[in-house]
């Protein structure tokens, strides 16, 4: 098939969880055999003039207020496939319902996240898929080795993330380390890892370290204060082995304590080719 995939960001602007799930669909698609071109925000609109199979549309927050024809052109599509990654709170309730009901197929990351929709929007999603973030099984597992007594923190640090949260709880519990591998553009959080002296700041990590780090530590602290569909890292986290301090609000999770370990890492490794199989039955129906 000829597709193309629509999304804010690509992993060449940011190194989000949706920008590298995205990547690795991609690639898997390719070497299916599938010709796959991408478009963001900042991309030329001279590829929306060529006939695609399949359009594949993902986040588009940003694509549609630097690009604001592209959710009515992709809702003209023939062979549209909605690729939801977020909680999508940016459309107005009219353009959702157009984008979701043109679509031949919507993809969820968890019953979570599709039930979050459905009480928030209504029960108007058609064909819809659970199938979860795709997590490399070969890269991210527990290494059996001996971890550090200390609570990991990952990520950019932001309100939403439950930032204020793990400060409050490394506040309260001064007798614990912590360790933040992570990043912000908050000055006060910053200034708050540097006071904190149980709290060590290692700031970015790249992600093919992540298994390691994951692998480090007793202990990953998440809690977020808006509901997370999956949570990339959190599944990355579980592959490895590390217990996970969280609330009932991550997908990811909550999957991985319905389903149990060994059921929860083979839907996330095979992910990529369970999306992909789907899309080729849509194309030969």
């Amino acid at each position: 098939m000829k597709v193309l995939l629509i999304s804010d960001y690509s992993l060449l602007h940011t190194s989000g969880g949706a920008q590298r799930s995205n990547a690795i669909i991609m690639e898997r698609g390719r070497s299916r055999g599938h010709l796959i071109n991408e478009f963001n925000y900042d991309g030329d609109q001279s590829v929306l003039s060529h006939h695609y199979d399949m359009v594949i549309s993902s986040n588009l927050e940003a694509i549609s207020q630097s690009q604001p024809n592209i959710i009515p052109w992709i809702i003209s599509q023939e062979n549209h496939v909605r690729l939801e990654h977020d909680a999508n709170r940016y459309l107005p309730n009219d353009l959702r319902r157009a984008l979701f009901q043109s679509c031949k197929k919507a993809f969820f990351l968890s019953k979570f996240h599709y039930e979050n929709f459905v009480d928030s929007y209504g029960d108007y999603f058609v064909n819809v898929e659970i199938v979860p973030d795709p997590i490399d099984a070969t890269k991210f597992y527990d290494f059996q080795k001996e971890r550090e007594d200390k609570i990991l923190y990952v990520g950019f640090m932001h309100p939403f993330k439950g930032t204020d949260e793990f400060f409050s709880y490394a506040l309260e519990n001064s007798h614990l380390d912590f360790v933040v591998a992570g990043w912000a553009n908050n000055e006060r959080y910053l200034r708050t890892c540097e006071v904190l002296s149980n709290v060590e700041m290692m700031g970015t990590v790249d992600h093919e370290e992540m298994p390691s780090l994951y692998n480090k530590y007793m202990k990953m602290f998440y809690k977020p204060v808006y509901y997370e569909p999956f949570c990339r890292s959190v599944a990355e986290a579980l592959f490895c082995g590390i217990e996970i301090e969280s609330n009932n609000l991550v997908g990811g999770l909550r999957f991985f304590n319905e389903v149990g370990y060994d059921e929860f890492v083979c839907q996330c490794n095979k992910a990529p080719e369970t999306f992909w199989e789907k899309l080729e039955c849509l194309q030969l129906q």
